[in-house]
């Protein structure tokens, strides 16, 4: 096993500051063919802790983000302490990442992984002092009734929050003992807060002008409609073709149904394809399309989790602004610094 050092870093965080894997502890990595390097690095950086450290590895094609694994794998993960998945497509939203959450097993996925992933952008994050305006944020969106969200590109929605409130961490670490933990996830390197809009409710139209998790970076917008919290058209040109295309070959109807707002807050997240990255990025919002029952606490069961992602979002919660053209604006939040993307 040849790992790289700049690789090792970020596999070291992962493991070390992260997850805080302690010696004894039973530690399961799950990758795939694509991602294999990035699988051995965190074992490499695991087994420096602890000695019961298993990789398993999942061929990579015939996957979207979101789909289950096999049920033996799906087994394995509720057995141990810990569990890293670096793999290409998320496993965040899954079935097995929620009942091996739910079975006591720390759960940190790693999808859309690259060389950058681990060896800068894991490694700038800045976890810790970005803990609390994450958890901040969410307290607002759980303590508010409904949101609007605007863009200079022309996105304009209406959600409706009410009885809602955010169970998705999502600020990087996921502790042994801690009670706020508890069924969570982590999928560091993305630092955001969101919440799970009541289904059926979710009205107005996305402009994606940053990237779509199925397809990465775009080069001209895709408009999408929401009616009634359905994704009823999808127009532009051929990536917008392509997004429909990706959608029938989920094979659910439920992929259409609005699932989540989301709000990126790292500021060290860069504009790259890597949807783990790009739906984080400090100056961008994301819609989640698809399952949110496994991780947000909604009640949409679907195989497979998408996310629209546009840039510079204006942000009201009950009418009071939070988020205006990308940048926090409320009084209650610190102000981020040393963020890339102006």
């Amino acid at each position: 096993m040849n790992v790289r050092p700049d690789i090792f870093k970020g596999a070291s965080i992962l493991v070390t500051e992260c997850a805080k894997v302690e010696p004894g502890e039973d530690v399961l990595i799950i990758t795939d063919t694509a991602s294999l390097k990035y699988g051995e690095a965190i074992m490499a950086a695991a087994l420096s802790v602890t000695k019961n450290v298993d990789l398993v590895i999942m061929p990579v094609y015939g996957r979207l983000h979101g789909m289950n694994p096999n049920k033996s794998v799906c087994e394995a993960m509720k057995a141990v302490d810990v569990v890293f998945m670096p793999t290409v497509w998320s496993m965040s939203h899954t079935k097995a990442r929620r009942d091996a959450s739910r079975a006591g097993a720390r759960c940190l996925t790693i999808p859309s992984v690259d060389d950058e992933l681990f060896a800068r952008t894991m490694v700038e994050t800045p976890f810790e002092a970005i803990k609390d305006t994450v958890m901040t944020v969410n307290q607002m969106l759980t303590e508010a009734n409904e949101a609007e969200v605007t863009t200079p590109a022309g996105t304009n929605l209406w959600f409706n929050l009410k009885g809602r409130y955010n169970i998705d961490l999502e600020h990087g670490w996921l502790h042994k003992g801690k009670k706020e933990y508890e069924d969570k996830f982590a999928a560091p390197p993305c630092v955001e807060a969101n919440i799970a809009p009541l289904e059926g409710t979710t009205q107005g139209k996305i402009v994606v002008d940053a990237a779509h998790s199925a397809i990465g970076m775009v080069s001209e917008p895709i408009y999408v409609t929401v009616e009634d919290g359905n994704i009823s058209k999808i127009e532009g040109g051929n990536e917008a073709s392509l997004l429909e295309m990706r959608l029938e070959e989920v094979g659910d109807p439920g992929i259409r149904q609005v699932a989540e707002l989301g709000i990126g807050l790292n500021p060290k997240a860069k504009l790259r394809g890597q949807f783990i990255e790009d739906e984080s990025i400090y100056g961008t919002g994301h819609v989640g399309m698809g399952n949110n029952e496994s991780t947000m606490g909604g009640e949409l069961i679907v195989n497979g989790h998408l996310d629209n992602i546009f840039w510079y979002p204006t942000i009201k919660l009950d009418g009071k602004e939070i988020f205006r053209n990308g940048r926090l604006v409320s009084k209650d939040l610190p102000e981020l610094t040393g963020y890339y993307i102006k």
